[in-house]
């Protein structure tokens, strides 16, 4: 474990919570605990050894314990500091090749399945709208066919804004948005989009990735007064994007029915689900849309023509359906071209069911699914939705869904 000596790490109790630093074998508290756990793994990656420590950490504290930094408390970050506020350089491996990599006070993502929600939660039958909504258009207070999504840790929230060529940025109760990337015109200029689908943002490069799905590309964009962006990817019709704890992207290629694995500096790619022709088998993907990928490396994917969602095992040959497969329909065993999917840390699925304008719920193992919003019929109602495309989470469980053809965003509070 690459590590200095003097280095802290350190954890602070949650506002307004308390909480019990006893470990599960009552010997040690939390951070040893976990730490024990782990640090005998072989020729483990510092960063990604803390990731797993800090995940035990605020799961088994039920968050009432998180990282602490110097400006905030929060659970979406590590902080490394050294004794004398250095930055210390300190080996990430992302693949065959080490880089080094200098680390203060800056925020490292966490797993992807971090999010942590009871199996029996609720939200609100309506929503309330954060983004959009004043009619389809291109006005700043507007979107037109919004598709994907990305809420940050203070529940600003990022929209592909698809017609109007953009990424545009809402601030929480904001009543206008703020052009980010793109609103340009379409085009496929470096300052232009074209009909983007999904976006994500890179907290280790400050940057946003986009699916520029008219242009074939994926891009990176400076998060801060950007004017232009650099393609990373050419020569892929993708829709849904994520990166992993290792900072490798991830992304769907719809033509080719597959999703690849970009590590740092690869422009290639590597195979991880789907890659097999348009099909129905396991092996196969038919117009996959969105991605989500949890601890482990697993991918699971919405497999929008065959109405299901499939999970594929790291380094797996075929992949697994975890909700749907019983054709398309609209009964709680089925789903109708399914979009955005995201999965919490109990391995329940939730997705957004396209066609049936509505959220459903899946545990681990389940048959069926449950609708936890929507499902009202398409109309423009706070407890409707019209083609939602993507949905996430913020810190507090809150539900985000993007209504496609209502040109909003909807939020829906943890009950």
């Amino acid at each position: 474990m690459p590590a200095k000596a003097g280095m802290l790490i350190a954890f602070a109790c949650a506002p307004g919570t308390t909480a019990n630093d006893k470990a599960p074998n009552g010997r040690n508290g939390m951070f040893t605990y976990h730490l024990l756990r782990h640090i005998t793994r072989p020729r483990e990656d510092l960063l990604m050894l803390l990731v797993d420590v800090t995940d035990g950490v605020v799961n088994d504290t039920k968050g009432k314990q998180m990282p602490y930094t110097t400006s905030a408390l929060t659970k979406r970050g590590i902080c490394l500091a050294g004794l004398h506020t250095k930055e210390m350089p300190l080996t990430a491996d992302f693949g065959s090749s080490s880089q080094s990599t200098l680390i203060s006070t800056q925020q490292l993502p966490l797993r992807a399945s971090f999010i942590d929600i009871h199996p029996n939660a609720k939200w609100s039958k309506n929503g309330i709208t954060v983004a959009g909504a004043n009619e389809g258009g291109n006005g700043i207070n507007q979107l037109w066919y919004p598709w994907g999504l990305y809420v940050d840790d203070d529940q600003t929230i990022y929209v592909a804004d698809w017609g109007n060529h953009r990424i545009v940025k809402w601030k929480p109760g904001a009543p206008n948005g703020k052009m980010v990337a793109g609103d340009n015109g379409e085009g496929n200029h470096a300052n232009q989009l074209s009909y983007p689908r999904d976006v994500i943002v890179d907290k280790q490069s400050n940057s946003f990735i986009v699916s520029d799905d008219g242009n074939h590309r994926v891009v990176r964009w400076p998060c801060r007064n950007g004017t232009r962006g650099e393609t990373i990817i050419s020569n892929i019709s993708c829709i849904g994007l994520t990166v992993d704890g290792n900072g490798s992207l991830y992304a769907v290629d719809i033509e080719k029915d597959a999703v690849r694995r970009y590590k740092i500096g690869d422009t290639q790619g590597t195979m991880v689900a789907g890659g097999n022709g348009d099909g129905d088998h396991l092996d196969q993907l038919s117009n996959p849309r969105y991605i989500f990928v949890d601890r482990d490396h697993a991918v699971y994917v919405s497999d929008g023509w065959n109405h299901r969602v499939m999970r594929w095992e790291e380094g797996a040959k075929q992949g697994t359906i975890v909700a749907g497969s019983q054709g398309k329909g609209n009964s709680l065993t089925q789903l109708n071209e399914p979009e955005g999917v995201v999965v919490d840390q109990l391995g329940t699925v939730y997705v957004a069911d396209s066609l049936n304008h509505r959220i459903m719920r899946w545990p681990k193992g389940a048959t069926q699914g449950s609708i936890i919003v929507g499902g009202n019929g398409e109309g423009t109602q706070s407890n409707q939705l019209n083609c939602p495309s993507c949905l996430s989470f913020d810190r507090h469980g809150n539900l985000y869904v993007v209504d496609n053809e209502n040109h909003r965003v909807q939020k829906f509070d943890m009950a």
